[in-house]
């Protein structure tokens, strides 16, 4: 019985090693707030449309590590973006003009909300 704990226990302890290590933060604090904006601007890949600031992914991991040094070589965010685009393809971006470019997609709920009741309303009378 203490053997299966020990052995347990030692899985346990070896499976940490296959963590990512921890993430090297850009010194200047204007950078990093530049860098955390866009995290939350691209989107993971693998974890199904969540932005990468909160995913764990490994992808999500290199997708930091590599915008970082994008900052850190004096890049632009439009310039980081569109070479972001140009590897991955426009899934990658979260667009925040999104409500801008489909307002009829927003609106629809409210008109089906509206209309639906309004229907039935009037086809008891």
């Amino acid at each position: 019985m203490r053997r299966h704990f020990l052995t347990a226990l030692l899985f346990f302890f070896s499976c940490n090693c296959l963590a990512l290590a921890p993430e090297t933060h850009l010194s200047d604090d204007l950078q990093e707030q530049r860098a955390m904006h866009l995290f939350l601007e691209v989107r993971c890949l693998v974890c199904q449309g969540q932005v990468i600031e909160n995913s764990n992914t490994e992808f999500s991991f290199e997708m930091r590590k590599l915008i970082r040094q994008k900052i850190s070589d004096g890049k632009s965010d439009e310039e980081i973006k569109s070479e972001l685009i140009k590897e991955f393809g426009t899934d990658i971006l979260v667009y925040s003009d999104f409500g801008k470019n489909n307002f009829l997609l927003w609106l629809l709920p409210i008109i089906f909300g509206i209309s639906v009741p309004a229907y039935i309303f009037f086809r008891k009378k």
